[in-house]
């Protein structure tokens, strides 16, 4: 390497910083545009209706077990003995398993359980409170 090369790189080497002493401050993280903010809220309806979808084992089995299809609309439902019948079965479900913490995890609140029957049978609101078609079995 010549002279006039070395005296080029050691004046790059030496040559202070375009910023500074400091080094440059990193960008600021870019601001959420609505379109990110759209795209969240619709992701997060979404969430909401898939979650009314997904059911519990107790509920499944409270269905199959205790409930049949009504045939004629005023053989339907009223909300209220549903809901009591289900928490009946799911408690006995519960303290049925294995591991006896699942059994407060699987009783469903009653906006949840109401959720669940709206993804699977239709509702009718009538004076009375919303009205299911199902009929209870005996004893149950």
């Amino acid at each position: 390497m010549d002279d006039e090369a070395r005296v080029v790189i050691t004046a790059i080497w030496d040559a202070p910083t375009p910023w500074g002493d400091q080094p440059p401050e990193p960008p600021a993280p870019p601001k959420p545009t609505t379109t990110n903010l759209k795209k969240l809220k619709a992701a997060r309806k979404r969430v909401e209706e898939y979650s009314a979808v997904l059911r519990s084992d107790a509920f499944d089995d409270w269905v199959r077990r205790c409930t049949d299809t009504a045939s004629e609309p005023r053989e339907w439902t009223r909300a209220t003995p549903l809901y009591e019948s289900y928490l009946r079965h799911a408690k006995t479900y519960g303290a049925n398993r294995p591991d006896k913490r699942l059994a407060k995890e699987e009783l469903a609140t009653e906006t949840a359980w109401g959720k669940m029957m709206g993804s699977l049978f239709g509702r009718k609101r009538k004076a009375g409170g919303n009205y299911y078609p199902l009929r209870l079995k005996r004893d149950a």
